[in-house]
């Protein structure tokens, strides 16, 4: 049986390199299309009706898994993915694979064996399991964030980020050395971040509590917060915010 694929992936060369990479199952596998983002992919899989969708988790727009949601053809979902290990379980556990980026040719292949194997599930029960996959994830704490520069994906453990920063249309994270440019907007982090561990103290600032060395009263009813980074930052506490500071 010659399985129906869809790549989903914002990125040109990643989607690129991904069909190159499944090229060797060909006699298995069949590439039918490519989309470049959410509301795309959503189209063009309602019209191929592919067998799996190899998709990218972290997309501007509409991420991967708002896409499964709004799904009426529910495919085999092989996610690519920088999810922390206890999601990655969840994947195992729902019987939808997952392949952690940046995507090794060993990983992919036995991600592939896996599809040819599970390939005759019964239906109910494969969407059955995806919806109980995408709740868990939900429900899970990001842990690692992947930032892409050029053709290179760089993963952080979201512990060590020290200060997530918008300004005009960008979001950087600041590390206690650099910084970088993330897909993901401060609304977005602000819901999948642990609140335990960070803390929104502007519209355009969230902080994480382990890098605040004190906090300090500032004029009109503001406060400043000082960090333990080498550049001993200071970052502007609003007045529509002080609350969450001062229960810390």
């Amino acid at each position: 049986m010659l399985l129906r694929a869809i790549i989903v992936d914002d990125e040109e060369l990643a989607r690129k390199r991904l069909r190159k990479m499944l090229a060797r199952h060909d006699a298995v596998l069949q590439v039918v299309d490519e989309a470049s983002n959410g509301e795309e992919a959503i189209q063009k899989i309602e019209d191929h009706l592919p067998d799996a969708i190899f998709l990218d988790v972290q997309m501007p727009g509409l991420n991967g898994f708002e896409v499964v949601r709004r799904l009426r053809h529910k495919p085999f979902i092989i996610f690519a993915t920088a999810y922390d290990e206890y999601a990655l379980e969840a994947f195992e556990e729902n019987s939808v694979d997952y392949l952690l980026k940046p995507i090794e040719q060993k990983r992919l292949d036995k991600a592939v064996e896996k599809l040819q194997r599970v390939c005759n599930a019964p239906r109910s029960d494969r969407n059955e399991n995806i919806e109980d996959l995408l709740e868990r994830l939900a429900a899970s704490p990001l842990k690692r964030l992947q930032v892409r520069t050029g053709d290179k994906i760089f993963l952080f453990d979201v512990e060590d980020i020290a200060y997530f920063e918008a300004k005009e249309k960008y979001t950087f994270l600041h590390t206690t050395e650099n910084k970088h440019l993330t897909d993901l907007t401060l609304t977005e982090l602000e819901e999948k971040l642990d609140k335990e561990n960070f803390v929104r103290i502007h519209r355009s600032t969230i902080v994480n509590v382990k890098f605040i060395r004190e906090i300090v009263k500032w004029f009109g009813g503001k406060y400043k917060v000082r960090l333990k980074d080498k550049a001993q930052t200071e970052l502007v506490v609003s007045r529509g915010y002080v609350d969450r500071i001062q229960k810390l």
